[in-house]
């Protein structure tokens, strides 16, 4: 176990891991600012139209989190990793082409979309080679480093691409997205060993294979939990946003500033938070930070003074840091050992689809009560309570020797 709060002792995959999240990330949050506006300005799309090209990419995303997991324990967590940074890298090259040459929007939504699925191959075999490597007591300090790489990305892309656009046209930002992909296939392929735990299986997949998991209660419960709490997880980046320049009169470059105060608390924060939750049950945490999100957006909803809104953000980043790591190290602890990618391909899936989903229920609300910014935020925080409540169900299901986030529970080999 740690000793005087050091990160010694980690399998060295795990910071090859992370090393490569900060990459892969810093690539694709390269092009994303970016990639709605220019659907929208150069290619001439309705803003609905845009929004269905989302849609669809989500869909296959939710498709990429369930192949990634089955894959991952069929062919073993390496290959899938390296196959799905190679291979996107190669679809951000014919991105970079088609919008270099304005291609038709079909054959650009099915790019983007092939891209999605084939980066959310990366992130269940990811989870679950964590989970192999790294012993049980010691997991979510290692999906919280993890989680710390993946910020750092997303506080690093927008910065370059926004330097980048000055200089270069929008499709060079693809280039730049592949060679990030490429660069970590390459260190996936030379460094990082499969975990000699791993018992591939060769045997055909068939889809009651999948029925199998309803079996685990807690699981089911689980998932059923992070649906809302996906949509919730939504709302930053689009009902809040509009809420702040639409309704509170913020410039859009001060709304810039709160996304990036997310960013330096999650980097900042994360990795203390962890070895604070680290001493409770993940139901407890998992709902208390339910409860966070819950109180940081009915916040919202109590003032029309912008910078107040410093303490939404704040408060629902800590409820992101809380639950962001435990949620992933509850899917390991609650998965067999043979099925651990595949359990992290169905809780991608439940997360995904509610995450994928947050943008609509969000602008069906604005919609409705966006005259009303009390009845706004309450009816988006009464969302995050039916995570909270859905977790501490979950919780009333395991026994009472169910396990902690962390704790003395053996060493993993790797």
């Amino acid at each position: 176990m740690l000793k005087g709060g050091s990160l010694r002792g980690l399998d060295q995959r795990v910071w090859l891991l992370c090393g490569g999240r900060i990459i892969s990330t810093t690539g694709f949050s390269i092009v994303l600012p970016f990639l709605a506006i220019h659907l929208h300005r150069d290619l001439a799309l309705s803003m609905g139209e845009v929004g269905m090209v989302f849609l669809v990419m989500a869909v296959a995303g939710a498709f990429g989190q369930i192949t990634g997991g089955e894959l991952a324990d069929r062919i073993g967590r390496r290959q899938v990793m390296f196959a799905s940074m190679g291979l996107r890298g190669l679809i951000f090259l014919f991105l970079f082409t088609a919008f270099l040459f304005h291609s038709d929007i079909w054959a650009i939504t099915i790019l983007l979309s092939v891209s999605n699925a084939l980066g959310s191959l990366f992130d269940p075999a990811s989870s679950a080679m964590i989970a192999d490597i790294v012993e049980p007591g010691r997991r979510l300090e290692a999906y919280g480093i993890l989680r710390i790489g993946q910020n750092i990305g997303w506080t690093l892309g927008p910065l370059i691409s926004g330097l980048m656009i000055l200089l270069l046209p929008f499709s060079y930002l693809f280039l730049m997205t592949a060679i990030t992909c490429s660069i970590v296939g390459m260190v996936i392929l030379l460094l990082v060993k499969e975990p000699s735990r791993v018992a591939v299986g060769h045997d055909r997949f068939h889809p009651r294979d999948l029925l199998k998991i309803w079996h685990n209660k807690a699981f089911f419960i689980f998932c059923l939990a992070s649906l809302p709490l996906g949509i919730i997880l939504g709302q930053l980046s689009s009902t809040f946003s509009v809420f702040c320049v639409k309704d509170v009169g913020i410039p859009e470059a001060g709304v810039g500033y709160l996304y990036a105060l997310n960013g330096v608390i999650v980097v900042l924060l994360q990795f203390p938070m962890t070895r604070f939750i680290s001493h409770y049950r993940m139901p407890l945490v998992l709902s208390a930070g339910s409860l966070l999100y819950a109180l940081g957006y009915f916040l919202a909803g109590l003032t029309e003074i912008g910078w107040v809104l410093l303490f939404t953000v704040i408060i629902i980043t800590l409820g992101e840091n809380t639950v962001s790591p435990s949620s992933t190290a509850m899917v390991a602890s609650l998965s067999p050992e043979n099925e651990k990618g595949r359990y992290m391909g169905v809780y991608g899936i439940f997360f995904y689809f509610g995450w994928s989903l947050g943008p609509t229920v969000g602008g069906v609300l604005y919609d409705l009560l966006h005259g009303s910014p009390f009845a706004l935020w309450s009816a988006v925080a009464s969302i995050a309570m039916m995570s909270a409540i859905g977790f501490l169900i979950m919780g009333r299901s395991l026994t009472e020797t169910s396990p902690r986030p962390t704790g003395r529970m053996g060493r993993a080999k790797g």
